[in-house]
C-alpha cells in the first residue's frame, strides 16, 4: 500500500519531461520481463506523446522518432527483447541527459 502511494505521488508531482522518462523506464523494465503487452503499451504512449505540430523541424523529429518506435515494436513482436531494451535504454539515457531529468 505504501509503495502504491509513493508511486502515485511520484507520478502526480512529476514534470512532463519526467513522465516521459518514467514511461521509458516502464518499457525497459517490461522488456527485461519479456512482457509484450506492457512494453507495447508503453511504446504506444511514447508514440502518442510525439508532437506533429506545424513546426517543420519538430514534425521531422517526431516522424523520425515514430519510425524508431515502430522498429522497436517490431523487435518486441519478434521477441527480440534484449535489442528492444537496449534501443529504449539508449533513447531514455539521451532524453534524461538532454532534458536534465533526474
Amino acid at each position: 500500500q505504501y509503495q502504491d502511494q509513493y508511486l502515485e505521488q511520484k507520478i502526480l508531482s512529476a514534470s512532463p519531461k519526467q513522465l516521459i522518462a518514467y514511461i521509458y523506464d516502464v518499457a525497459i523494465a517490461s522488456c527485461t520481463k519479456h512482457d509484450i503487452e506492457k512494453t507495447t503499451a508503453a511504446i504506444g504512449i511514447l508514440i502518442n506523446s510525439l508532437n506533429f505540430d506545424d513546426n517543420e523541424d519538430v514534425q521531422e523529429m517526431s516522424l523520425n522518432f515514430n519510425q524508431y518506435y515502430e522498429y522497436i515494436l517490431y523487435l518486441v513482436r519478434e521477441k527480440r527483447f534484449d535489442e528492444a531494451r537496449d534501443n529504449l535504454k539508449e533513447i531514455r539515457d539521451a532524453w534524461a541527459k538532454g532534458m536534465k531529468v533526474y
